[in-house]
């Protein structure tokens, strides 16, 4: 397993024993990382089993180094790196899947302004 491989099992495994995030039960996870110049945010929602969406986040932020180091691993020479990264967890199935924005982070944010919109589009099929 390369060093890429390796930081998306890391992230996989950190949210899904986050104690925050495990507190209730889930079947989809969807988190977002932003990373801008002077801002890393990770928040998302979890959904319940009827697909109700409930925003949460991660309380270890040790993963905010994680998504950090992830896209360094992932820079290739004379390229901007991804702004933001979509992380797609299935409790029941435990597959992991992960989408990159390198272009236009706001894409996916998620605000005060957007959660409930951002419940719908980011809900898992």
């Amino acid at each position: 397993m390369d060093g890429k491989d390796s930081l998306v099992h890391k992230i996989g495994a950190m949210l899904m024993e986050d104690p925050h995030l495990s507190a209730r039960p889930w079947r989809h996870l969807v988190i977002v990382a932003q990373i801008l110049p002077n801002s890393t945010k990770v928040n998302g929602f979890a959904y319940e089993e009827a697909g109700k969406p409930m925003p949460t986040g991660p309380r270890n932020l040790e993963i905010l180094k994680v998504f950090r180091d992830l896209r360094e691993a992932m820079r290739e020479p004379g390229k901007e790196p991804w702004q933001a990264c979509l992380v797609r967890i299935d409790s029941l199935s435990r597959d992991i899947s992960i989408d990159f924005e390198y272009d236009h982070p706001e894409k996916w944010l998620i605000s005060p302004a957007t959660v409930k919109q951002m419940g719908e589009m980011l809900r898992p099929e």
